[in-house]
């Protein structure tokens, strides 16, 4: 019970809200025989634990639950299950009634009065439908007092869930209705396991995509991982980082709560109205950086007299080129760019562009957001210079390997001589707009804020204790049939000042 202790403590310390423990629990496990019984073991020290620290005066972590699906393949009974049998929506129910038959209901992590379910992909499953989830939470509020559970489903589930996330967070940001986020990846150590590492870059790269997830205004967020050592995606207490990282992901976290967004990121490429990078030249540009990744292997070769970057893979396969945007060209919220591509190109060339944008019904809430060509321009008869609107971009390395955008190769060759980004002028901006900010209600240390402004549009609310220095504190969104909308923040000092901005 000590190392659940202190455990909690240390996620106390870094800010963490709700501890999810990976459960292998299964039907084929209630034995003590069972490999995984140890799922079933470690509960009642963690909610032993728990108690202790609240009647120490402290605030640890509620218990949610990670439903590990490996157990729907390996397990026991060695039984490949099929949600869509009543045996199989049976064995997934009892496997989580399982659980919380454990867990005393003081002690669960709860969204809307429902205790919270994340799990794991579905490639486990044998087959699957909605089933199996409408069966569970039925079952779910006739034993445990008339609540379902609050089902956060992995993206590669094509059910109805309450929420989203995508697994693979430790690897870069991944921005769907609940966030995830990590320090960086290395299995280095793993048994045949192919060599692969996302460096951490000494908490860089953690703080980075902290940064990231602060200006996107998601509310929710899951940190990947706390203590999966063998797979370097920890940021517990350890021998090799100590509390490095469990500081680092208190300042976030306390940033996240306060609904802090981050100024624009002054660099080389703030006020450039384009960057460019051209493959022609031995050296190449920070601005645009070709990113290497398992689907998007290249080369640099040498085609009519000049270098371009073609794709390595087969070319009767769909192929991909990713590129990460230098950070200082970014911004807070959505813009308009044009992409334009000059490149090599066969007769019966076909390609497109995916780009890390605001289409909900795209992969990753919009991350593979696709664009075809807008226009061609012929410069001669094999090159050509491609135009592709990138409306309402992101650019937040959502991405395969932290990338903004890729180039899909569909069929036939093309090989890249140069890319151009452009920021589209915003015309409209400002224009005819009235934005009205008033404050709506005072309660204790909180004030209701409400913006009026423009339907479907996101605003920044920023407070100063002098009218000098303006810091931001919170953003809210006016839906598309509303014109205003609310925001509670903090009401810290005995003077302060609130105006609003465009996102």
């Amino acid at each position: 019970m000590q190392w659940h202790k202190t455990q909690l403590s240390d996620m106390e310390a870094a800010g963490i809200d709700v501890v999810l423990p990976v459960y292998w629990g299964d039907p084929s496990q209630l034995t003590e025989t069972g490999d995984s019984h140890w799922s079933y073991a470690g509960i009642p020290p963690l909610v032993a634990a728990r108690e202790e620290l609240l009647k120490e005066g402290r605030s640890p972590p509620r218990i949610g639950m990670f439903y590990d699906t490996t157990t729907l393949e390996r397990n026991a009974w060695n039984e490949h299950v099929d949600l869509t049998t009543p045996r199989g929506q049976s064995w997934y129910y009892e496997s989580i009634r399982d659980y919380f038959s454990l867990v005393p209901p003081q002690h669960w992590a709860m969204i809307n009065h429902c205790p919270i379910i994340f799990t794991w992909v579905s490639t486990w499953a044998k087959a699957y439908d909605q089933s199996h989830v409408s069966e569970a939470k039925r079952r779910f509020g006739e034993d445990f007092g008339g609540h379902p559970f609050y089902l956060i489903k992995e993206r590669s589930w094509d059910i109805e869930a309450d929420d989203v996330y995508a697994w693979g967070g430790a690897l870069g940001l991944k921005p769907l209705s609940v966030a995830s986020i990590g320090p960086g990846y290395d299995h280095s150590n793993v048994p045949d396991r192919p060599p692969f590492k996302i460096d951490r870059e000494s908490g860089a790269f953690f703080e980075r995509n902290w940064e990231r997830l602060l200006r996107t205004g998601i509310d929710r967020v899951m940190i990947e991982t706390w203590n999966e050592y063998h797979e370097g995606t920890d940021i517990s207490h350890s021998h090799e980082y100590g509390r490095t990282y469990i500081d680092i992901n208190r300042h976030y976290a306390d940033l996240f709560k306060s609904r802090f967004i981050p100024p624009p990121i002054d660099g080389r490429f703030s006020n450039v109205s384009s960057i460019s990078t051209d493959f022609t030249e031995i050296q190449g540009s920070e601005a645009i950086q070709w990113i290497d990744w398992s689907d998007g292997t290249s080369e640099i070769i040498v085609q009519d007299g000049a270098l371009c970057r073609t794709y390595k893979s087969d070319p009767d396969f769909v192929s991909y080129l990713y590129f990460r945007v230098h950070d200082s060209f970014r911004w807070q919220g959505a813009r308009d760019l044009k992409l334009c591509i000059t490149a090599e190109v066969g007769p019966d060339t076909e390609f497109d562009v995916q780009f890390d944008g605001s289409d909900s019904s795209a992969p990753l809430m919009g991350g593979y957001t696709s664009s075809p060509p807008s226009r061609r321009n012929r410069i001669s008869s094999t090159l050509s210079e491609y135009v592709f609107d990138l409306k309402d971009a992101r650019f937040l390395n959502s991405q395969n390997g932290g990338a903004d955008f890729r180039i899909r190769k569909l069929n036939g060759d093309l090989c890249i001589r140069a890319l151009e980004i452009i920021k589209v002028p915003d015309i409209d901006s400002d224009v005819g707009m009235n934005i009205e900010i008033s404050i709506e209600n005072i309660v204790a240390h909180q004030l209701t804020i409400r913006v009026h402004g423009q339907p479907s549009t996101r605003y920044v609310v920023e407070s100063s204790r002098d009218l000098v220095v303006w810091s931001a504190l919170s953003s809210v969104f006016i839906a598309s049939n509303q014109r205003s909308g609310d925001v509670q923040v903090a009401n810290r000092w005995p003077v302060q000042y609130f105006r609003v901005r465009n996102d």
